[in-house]
């Protein structure tokens, strides 16, 4: 069971929030890896998924991180954004099961009356009336999708605040001593912890108790006839094949990640010392090569801790293994790159994120290198970039800070051709559109329209204003061509009535006018008349209308037409309904911004 969206709105610096998690073709879960400045919301945005997971541990078992009925992450008004008056979120599963919680500012019976409207959403009626938050979960076929999140399948979650001490800290540290791990066979008790903040000593006691399972439970043996003297029958020994069984395979798999994190050559193994000073130790070509596993550098036990605990955590929960491609399940870790130095960002993290295909790894980062490497190692197509605080998806080099690395490396030779090639080489088109609901309704257009690949293929930005896509337009000079990467599509709205026009790789157009629509201004002029007529008689504080009047001019009478326009206060609100309840047929206006992004930035 992985997420399969989550949605969040007016939380922190969170507007609108809506993210369809990213798969294969088969159903594999890609890589999603969460990106943007300090503040613009990540840590917010892993605390609704952390929460949803907390929710679903409860319902399946009794040693939960968080008193059942109680939640992991605050709720409170502090947290609604500024200016708005609310917040709301929600995440879903693929099996249909779901989690929302919803925080007003003041009492939901006052709410409507003092703000004069209500949100957007079906379930704003389930919150009685004097409360001022709500929290609700809606498991399919009850514990039984609990238990299949946590049965079977790994859940982790690595915050920021996670920790080792370094082996240099004190002596105690070096001596202290790997022990067999205490499991308690109870029902409802999963011997398991979603938080994870210094596994290390877990992981440790666990790799003896896998040592002794194969050393004692896992040794294959066959039978050799040997003969010890002349004229007597043959005498069938023992002789040691191996190990088979899934503590071997778990193993090869531990070993596998070890000559990855380290970079090794040679035959490696794990050993461990005698019961007097139980050790883990790495022996390399049967010589001890580290005779404590405090004595690798913070970043390769941070490393080793992240997919070890996955295995771990996996190996608990009952699942059949016998190679790493069985491992499922929910890994997410808040700042993967802290503490790693730029080899292991680089190289070694997406090789071993690589190495679990049916994990649904969810991150955070600040490091361009890292977002580098995962190009290389898994591809553009093979994991997904979010931008926060917008969600929109994004390549490596539309991140900002690899932007502002490489303004950095253009002032010496370091890198600097290694930055300017990846930056040209994932460069998409810009297209530039007014407003922040141009790009939501564009996105459920093709979601709607099956367009989505025309998506992926352009980055979509809010232009902020016709009036910055005019300031654009007149500060672009042709000479600059040569810095852009791409080409960039200004996209105005029907009623600026501006020309088509272009500037080398800047290009003008505008969203061609539906002249028989009720709503002649912005984008909202894409939706059909008879759909406005009903949101007329449903929502009626969505639609302003003016009635035909008759106006006196120089002596002359004119007849001035009925006009309908969108209220200003409502049109997120609007923005909210038609996208959530809008269908393709509603949507049919849109295909004409498709057809636009096709023939000016995509066309061959």
């Amino acid at each position: 069971m992985y997420f399969k969206k989550i949605e969040i709105e007016n939380a922190g610096p969170i507007d609108h929030l809506t993210i369809d998690f990213p798969l294969t073709d088969s159903g594999s879960p890609k890589p999603l890896v969460i990106v943007g400045e300090n503040g613009a919301g990540k840590s917010i945005l892993l605390s609704y998924l952390v929460n949803t997971l907390i929710e679903v541990k409860q319902k399946a078992f009794d040693d939960s991180e968080v008193e059942h009925g109680k939640v992991y992450k605050s709720r409170s008004p502090q947290y609604i954004k500024r200016g708005a008056h609310y917040s709301f979120g929600r995440t879903d599963f693929g099996d249909g099961s779901y989690v929302e919680e919803w925080q007003l500012d003041i009492q939901k019976s006052k709410f409507e009356e003092t703000h004069l409207f209500s949100p957007a959403r079906l379930s704003w009626t389930e919150i009685p009336p004097f409360d001022f938050s709500h929290f609700k979960s809606h498991l399919s076929n009850n514990d039984q999708a609990a238990k299949q999140l946590f049965e079977k399948s790994c859940c982790q979650y690595f915050p920021v605040n996670r920790f080792e001490d370094p082996g240099w800290l004190n002596i105690d540290n070096l001596k202290e001593r790997a022990a067999y791990a205490e499991l308690k066979h109870v029902h409802r008790y999963s011997n398991r912890s979603l938080i994870s903040t210094s596994p290390l000593k877990a992981n440790r006691n666990w790799l003896l108790d896998l040592i002794f399972d194969r050393q004692n439970f896992e040794i294959s043996t066959t039978t050799m006839p040997v003969v010890f003297q002349a004229n007597q029958n043959p005498i069938n020994i023992p002789v040691f094949q191996g190990f088979e069984g899934q503590s071997t395979r778990i193993y090869e798999a531990v070993i596998h990640l070890l000559r990855t994190t380290l970079r090794v050559d040679g035959l490696i193994r794990l050993g461990a010392s005698d019961r007097h000073n139980r050790q883990i130790a790495i022996l390399k070509d049967d010589v001890t090569w580290i005779p404590n596993l405090f004595q690798l550098s913070t970043g390769e036990v941070l490393l080793l801790n992240f997919f070890l605990s996955v295995l771990r955590d996996f190996d608990l929960s009952g699942g059949a293994f016998e190679n790493l491609n069985d491992i499922r399940g929910i890994v997410i870790i808040d700042e993967i790159d802290a503490h790693l130095h730029t080899r292991y960002q680089k190289e070694i993290l997406p090789e071993l994120l690589a190495c679990f295909p049916n994990v649904q790894f969810i991150l955070t980062t600040h490091s361009p290198l890292f977002l580098i490497g995962m190009e290389e190692r898994l591809g553009v197509n093979g994991f997904k970039i979010v931008n926060m605080p917008n969600g929109e998806f994004v390549c490596a080099s539309d991140f900002s800070e690899l932007t502002a690395a490489y303004d950095t490396f253009k002032k010496t030779n370091l890198h600097r051709k290694e930055i300017e090639n990846t930056l040209k080489a994932n460069s998409r088109p810009i297209v530039l559109v007014e407003g922040d609901y141009d790009i939501r309704y564009i996105r459920r257009a093709s979601e709607l329209l099956g367009k989505s690949s025309i998506l992926d293929a352009i980055q979509l930005k809010d232009g902020s204003g016709f009036g910055n896509l005019e300031n654009i337009w007149k500060a672009y000079q042709i000479q600059l061509a040569e810095l852009l990467p791409s080409k960039i599509l200004l996209l105005y709205d029907c009623d600026t009535k501006k020309s088509a026009s272009e500037k080398g790789r800047l290009i003008k157009r505008v969203v061609p006018e539906i002249t028989e629509a009720s709503i002649t201004v912005g984008i909202e002029n894409l939706i059909p008349s008879e759909l406005i007529a009903q949101l007329e008689k449903s929502h009626p504080q969505f639609i302003d209308s003016t009635d035909l009047t008759t106006k006196r001019i120089r002596n002359q009478e004119v007849i001035l037409p009925a006009t309908k326009s969108i209220n200003k206060d409502e049109k997120k609100n609007l923005c909210e309904w038609f996208c959530s309840n809008g269908t393709a047929n509603d949507f049919r206006n849109f295909s004409s911004i498709f057809d636009i992004i096709e023939r000016e930035l995509l066309d061959t």
